[in-house]
């Protein structure tokens, strides 16, 4: 389920601005030494009236991380600027799962290895076939270790347009593999979340199938920073239920808080989430209650 976003993001095509409005603008250019960016497509042509997968592929030097839109302690978020023929139109970036990194007393929300940020494009129906259509992105980041050091390069993809679109089998693994770590509906679940103590955010989830496998390794990313404790440990108990089992996950809130928490907004993370092995997400939005 894709994160909900206002529409003045959904109308600056992906891009973020945090980047430059924290002063790290401008990028040093993009060197492979920590990151390398490219430009690909789930397809090897587009087709008028189609609809293809674009993404920015950020794979990062061993030891190195770029952070997830909340970056939790510290960091800064990817920025991708589209730059497509205006005929073209994209979506949102989707994230996958990130994972939870420690870097001394420090908990960050990021990626090590690569991940792929893909935006669905339109395709109009109108468009001539023959020719070519050249997409580009200017992507910037920040590769975290013990240290941060921005980056930043322009990433370009040429594509024909035929009559039928021609997959890419090569490419189309690594966004099939990236989909499966998107957050899933969580319809299934029924969830409910509370302050206790306060100080303690209880978020309470059930599966209304009693043959639901069991979580394991359950986690919460908030989408908004500042409302918990990112590196205090997350403690998960679970109990029977009357149509499966209850866990209940306890956080810490923010011991100087940005902002209220009168909802839980982010991604729950857990292994058995899913027929995918490992970890995988749904997304919560279920507002708090006082008890």
């Amino acid at each position: 389920m894709h994160r909900i976003i206002t529409a003045a993001v959904a109308a600056a095509l992906c891009t973020a601005s945090a980047a430059r409005a924290q002063g790290l603008s401008p990028f040093p250019k993009a060197t492979d030494d920590l990151v390398r960016a490219e430009l690909i497509s789930d397809v090897a042509s587009i087709a008028p009236g189609s609809t293809f997968r674009l993404g920015v592929h950020l794979t990062m030097k061993e030891g190195w991380h770029v952070n997830w839109t909340n970056p939790g302690d510290a960091g800064l978020a990817p920025s991708i600027k589209w730059i497509l023929p205006p005929v073209l139109k994209a979506g949102i970036i989707t994230w996958p799962l990130p994972a939870r990194i420690m870097t001394g007393p420090l908990a960050i929300f990021g990626y090590a290895g690569d991940v792929l940020l893909i935006c669905d494009v339109r395709v109009p129906a109108n468009l001539p076939t023959g020719g070519n259509v050249e997409l580009a992105a200017d992507v910037s980041w920040l590769a975290c270790a013990d240290e941060c050091v921005p980056g930043s390069g322009s990433v370009h993809l040429t594509l024909p347009v035929e009559k039928a679109a021609r997959p890419d089998p090569a490419r189309r693994s690594l966004f099939e593999s990236t989909e499966a770590r998107w957050p899933a509906h969580s319809l299934a679940w029924k969830m409910d979340a509370w302050i206790e103590e306060s100080n303690t955010l209880v978020l309470e989830i059930q599966s209304g199938d009693p043959t639901a496998s069991p979580l394991q390794d359950v986690s919460f990313f908030p989408y908004d920073p500042g409302l918990i404790e990112n590196a205090s440990p997350q403690k998960a108990t679970a109990q029977p239920g009357p149509s499966g089992t209850v866990y209940q996950l306890r956080i810490e809130r923010a011991r100087m808080p940005a902002g209220n928490l009168t909802r839980v907004y982010g991604l729950l993370v857990a292994n058995g989430l899913s027929r995918v092995d490992g970890p995988a997400a749904i997304e919560v939005n279920v507002p708090v209650s006082r008890r």
